[in-house]
């Protein structure tokens, strides 16, 4: 096929220009800056040979999806990306025709694409997944289920060695061996060379090639895509246009499935973040000619990495696990003082629940670091495998609550009552960075079975006065002491209920205010002893209402057969879109004046 030199070369101009957008855009919104600068000339490609959205393009995962936003008729709104009613971090049907499937969690695009695609044999479905997601095994089940069975559908492995940060694993190295290797080449090399000199035999020569074939099997993906019941293109050069327009082409008109590996380099063309591929995947607001983000305080999740170093410093069967974001759950000390006992299992949730299982009826104490989004990924791994056994794992769960711009797929808003309706788990949500690090000192000695301790994205608070006693479980405490109103708040919400504390003075709203931060076990003592005490009890947390805090206490005010009323300030069960998590606790009420309108009209009887 002849490809059009001149317009090649414009495709390359307006490569650098979506670069250039790309970078001005994420460092003032932030974002996934890395993947996408490595995806320019792949999505332009796809856009050139493909009849979308008749054909259909899936993301797996949608972070990448940000040059194709930009060519389908988003690119004047494209300023507005990830901010509140503008253009969302991932794909999203319900922002546009050419975003067919939702993508924000790893491993759902072959699945879906597969049923697509069988829906629609007369359409070709395409689907970009990365060389981490495809070791995930999700898409391992959708790989093997689709060889020789889906005749319209095109995979392209994106091959940038890179998931959030360094890809790990077996599957991991395996895929890296699919570039052709040094090793392969230089066989390769020697043998052609031996069999051109002319000295050697029929018989000879043909070992020797069978030799070379058998090599080549081994170190190029043909072998097991072919195994599959997959037609393989590829290694194809992600960054040149031409050679990806002809080989997509072919691809077109081949009879499916087809397998296409393409090899891109994260960050391309922003020396910064090819320089720094980790740092640039996903990054807050920065500076463009620096590559600084501006500091941030004391995170919780620094707070939690720093306090699991210390304690594994005289506890050797302390051990840390997570799933392709060490870093980003603050473990990225421990993993360079201890790596031997820091387990990064990559995008395998599930595999890291029931790993750390293993580690736990073993006798170690292993400590399970994932973002609360991605604990829904593991859900029947932690009942059956942890829940049931009543094994001695500790979960830590990140970014609980409202994360912010990474919108509804990555809100954690499940966790609470997720894990309140799992057997044997205790569940523990630190309403100050000083009672996180207590928590994690107390958890080194629980045996008593699975605990939870969840906690937000961002600087931790804390209380002005030293006026908290020491963390125990089961056990709330009294931050400040009032009259007629008792307001129980739970992990960051403790911070909403003292930001308004003299707002709610001057309403003649004022009250006893309780750092709650044992959910199960709940203080029953202070539920039988004090709520008596009051006109109106108000409980706050910044997950979905059923399930949550405030039901428990219900549930056990019902069991007791107590008649109280409570007023639950939660959030009802919608998905909470993306925009600031300042914007978005002050919209859904659980911060600032909406949440003293909430408890104005609870009050008053008006909610």
């Amino acid at each position: 096929m002849k490809v059009d030199k001149k317009y090649i070369s414009q495709l390359k101009e307006e490569s650098k220009d979506i670069r250039d957008i790309l970078v001005k855009i994420t460092s003032k919104n932030g974002g996934h800056l890395g993947p996408n600068l490595g995806v320019v000339e792949l999505t332009q490609s796809i856009l050139e040979v493909f009849d979308l959205p008749k054909d259909k393009l899936l993301f797996d995962v949608g972070h990448q999806s940000y040059v194709y936003k930009l060519l389908t008729g988003r690119k004047e709104r494209f300023e507005t990306l990830r901010t509140r009613d503008g253009i969302g971090p991932f794909s999203d049907p319900r922002e546009s025709e050419y975003d067919f499937f939702i993508a924000g969690h790893a491993g759902s695009a072959l699945s879906a694409g597969a049923g697509i695609a069988k829906a629609n044999p007369d359409e070709k479905v395409i689907v970009i997944i990365g060389d981490a997601s495809i070791a995930n095994g999700h898409s391992l089940e959708a790989l093997n289920n689709i060889g020789n069975n889906i005749k319209n559908l095109i995979v392209i492995l994106n091959d940038n060695e890179m998931s959030i940060g360094e890809n790990v694993g077996s599957l991991s190295n395996f895929f890296g061996k699919l570039m052709i290797s040094n090793a392969y080449m230089n066989i390769r090399k020697d043998v052609r060379s031996v069999i051109s000199k002319g000295k050697v035999g029929i018989q000879v020569k043909s070992v020797l090639e069978r030799i070379e074939h058998s090599v080549k099997q081994f170190f190029l993906p043909s072998s097991i895509s072919e195994i599959l019941g997959y037609q393989f293109l590829g290694v194809i050069d992600g960054h040149n246009i031409e050679d990806l327009i002809k080989n997509l082409t072919i691809a077109k008109e081949m009879e499916g499935p087809v397998f296409i590996h393409v090899k891109t380099e994260k960050g391309k063309g922003y020396q910064l973040a090819e320089e720094n591929k980790e740092k640039f995947h996903g990054i807050s607001p920065f500076n463009p000619e620096t590559g600084e983000v501006e500091s941030s305080g004391r995170t919780y999740s620094n707070i939690f990495g720093a306090k699991l170093v210390e304690l594994a410093e005289v506890d050797k069967s302390i051990y840390a696990i997570s799933a392709a974001m060490v870093k980003g759950t603050g473990l990225g000390e421990f993993q360079d003082k201890y790596n031997d006992r820091c387990i990064d299992v990559g995008i395998a949730e599930g595999h890291a629940v029931t790993f750390s299982a293993g580690l736990a009826i073993s006798g170690k104490k292993p400590y399970v670091a994932i973002y609360s989004t991605f604990f829904q990924r593991a859900q029947d791994q932690l009942i059956h495998d942890v829940g049931l056994q009543n094994l001695p794992v500790k979960f830590i769960v990140d970014r609980a609550g409202i994360v912010g711009e990474d919108g509804k797929t990555h809100q954690g808003i499940h966790d609470i009552n997720q894990f309140l309706t799992m057997p044997n788990y205790r569940v523990l949500a630190p309403t100050t960075g000083e009672e996180l690090s207590q928590i994690i000192e107390f958890s080194k000695d629980f045996e008593d079975g699975p605990l939870a301790i969840r906690f937000p994205r961002g600087n931790a608070f804390e209380l002005r006065e030293n006026i908290k006693s020491k963390f125990e479980i089961g056990k709330w405490q009294e931050i400040k002491k009032g009259e007629k109103n008792l307001y129980l708040a739970t992990g960051a919400m403790l911070k909403e209920i003292m930001s308004i504390e003299n707002k709610l003075l001057e309403k003649g709203l004022g009250g006893t205010i309780v750092s709650c931060s044992s959910i199960r076990p709940l203080d029953e003592k202070f539920i039988v002893n004090e709520f008596s005490k009051y006109e109106n009890i108000f409980t706050f947390e910044d997950g979905y209402k059923k399930g949550g805090f405030g039901n428990e206490i219900l549930s056990f005010l019902n069991e007791k057969k107590i008649m109280i009323n409570i007023n639950i300030i939660a959030l009802n069960s919608v998905a909470i879109p993306h925009g600031t998590r300042n914007i978005l606790l002050e919209e859904y009420g659980l911060r600032g004046k909406k949440l003293i309108e909430r408890i104005e009209d609870s009050i008053n009887g008006e909610k």
